[in-house]
């Protein structure tokens, strides 16, 4: 007869989430909205032939494993500003050859600090398309019908948003200990996603996004959602390298793996579901069939 598991034991006592990738599918947005926004920018902005794709998971991938790269945007601004920088070098303004593959952008990336890569890809590649307007096509793209932005560049009407489903059946006050976000989403996108949730009432004070004037993978973060429910251990379930950075500047709490991307943690889940229940930090019973990728 088997013997009985019990459920390991993670100290901490506030339940921290990453969204992108953990409370929410975003398999089928952002990805796409950096693809489509570099083939746009390149043909439409730059005035060059986009004749292929460019974009692939294999460079998303990569991207997420810099603990600099948070923000999905910027990974669609840096990888158009290196292009632009490779074709104004060798005259040929194809996409396909001023694109790196993704295993010349992991090399690329290699070299990359940590943070500031806006400065750091401002100075060794310019920026031929215009960070803040290049960003608010990505922005258009994915919000579509939701835009707010003071001109539209497109005809997009309904934004890839629609794109994205719900990781957690359940509702934040469900979990066994106090819940708050650190996501690099503006609030405009946390919306979309606490609405695909069921979580429209998550209390706001318990959020930190970038117009919060903190952003990843900065640990001001957890000092910030600590102070505001009087904690001091949280437990973050997150996905890339920019969660798990953020996490060790803070200097204490557990980091909980989530999807896959990394590994070698001792908290590592398919899914945040599967790792609440695990973990004993659901007030009901959690789902079946968990999956863990890394213990």
């Amino acid at each position: 007869m088997d013997q009985e598991q019990t459920s390991p034991v993670v100290k901490g006592d506030l339940l921290v989430f990453d969204v992108d990738g953990v409370l929410i599918d975003t398999r089928f947005s952002y990805p796409t909205v950096i693809r489509t926004a570099i083939q746009w920018g390149w043909g439409l902005m730059l005035g060059n032939e986009t004749d292929c794709t460019a974009f692939s998971m294999d460079h998303f991938r990569a991207s997420k494993r810099h603990p600099g790269f948070n923000d999905d945007y910027d990974i669609a601004w840096a990888l158009i500003c290196v292009a632009f920088s490779s074709a104004a070098r060798s005259g040929d303004l194809r996409l396909s050859r001023a694109m790196p593959s993704a295993k010349a952008w992991e090399a690329i990336l290699a070299d990359f600090p940590p943070s500031g890569i806006v400065d750091h890809i401002r100075s060794r590649y310019g920026d031929p398309v215009g960070r803040d307007v290049f960003r608010s096509l990505c922005e258009e793209i994915y919000l579509g019908e939701n835009y707010e932005g003071e001109k539209r560049k497109t005809k997009i009407r309904r934004g890839l948003w629609h794109e994205e489903k719900p990781l957690l059946a359940h509702h934040w006050s469900e979990l066994a200990l106090p819940a708050a976000i650190y996501t690099g989403r503006f609030l405009p996108e946390l919306a979309l996603a606490l609405e695909r949730l069921g979580w429209q009432d998550f209390p706001k004070d318990r959020v930190i996004t970038p117009e919060s004037g903190i952003c990843k993978p900065s640990g001001e973060g957890f000092a910030r959602l600590c102070e505001k429910t009087g904690t001091s251990t949280p437990i973050y379930f997150g996905d890339t390298e920019s969660d798990r950075e953020s996490l060790r500047r803070f200097g204490r709490g557990t980091f909980v793996a989530i999807g896959g991307l990394l590994l070698g943690e001792e908290y590592g889940y398919g899914r945040v579901s599967d790792a609440l229940e695990d973990l004993g930090l659901l007030r009901v019973n959690g789902a079946c069939g968990k999956t863990v990728f890394s213990r």
